[in-house]
């Protein structure tokens, strides 16, 4: 006779996992007999027989303390993870949750204002104290700058200079490839 695997849920999800179990795991499927019942319609003499309870609702728990609860969703990784222990083996291997990206590093601290003087009252967004930049890397930088405001702009003795009052967009860009940005002027 086959050991059962005894899915209890209130609602359908207990016979889309018997239903899944039996897609995915085929061959090792027919080594096991899995029921999905209602919670009310299972006697304690078919939860006692059987090899593995599972409910998904954690009060279940009380009247079948042995059931193990699963989390609402995909019930694809755990049953991967009950197909591994009845095949004799330990935890299947789930992949860790993926890390946050790491937050760039601080590449020091520029300077962003906006200057009018002789330039027939237009202005420009000037970015400064770039020291960490050589006349390539500030060119580069610039064409980035000019391309996120749409605008045009020039490098001018070690400073950016961006055609009108786009600091706050500067600002944003800036901080996003880890520079910290301090506001000067207007």
């Amino acid at each position: 006779m086959k050991p059962t695997l005894l899915f209890l849920s209130a609602d359908a999800r207990c016979t889309q996992a018997v239903e899944q179990f039996r897609q995915v795991f085929g061959l090792f499927a027919g080594s096991y007999n899995p029921v999905a019942k209602s919670p009310d319609a299972v006697t304690d003499t078919e939860v006692s027989a059987a090899a593995r309870v599972v409910v998904w609702d954690a009060s279940l728990q009380t009247r079948f303390p042995t059931a193990a609860v699963w989390p609402d969703g995909n019930p694809a990784p755990q049953l991967a993870q009950l197909l591994a222990e009845l095949m004799g083996g330990g935890k299947a291997y789930l992949p860790p949750p993926p890390e946050p990206p790491p937050k760039p590093k601080s590449l020091g601290t520029v300077k962003v204002g906006r200057e009018t003087a002789g330039r027939k009252g237009k202005g420009v967004t000037v970015i400064w104290e770039l020291t960490n930049l050589n006349d390539d890397g500030l060119k580069e930088l610039c064409t980035k700058l000019k391309n996120k405001c749409g605008s045009g702009g020039t490098v001018k003795d070690g400073k950016i200079e961006i055609q009108g009052d786009h600091r706050d967009t500067i600002q944003a860009e800036l901080e996003k490839i880890g520079y910290k940005v301090k506001r000067s002027g207007g």
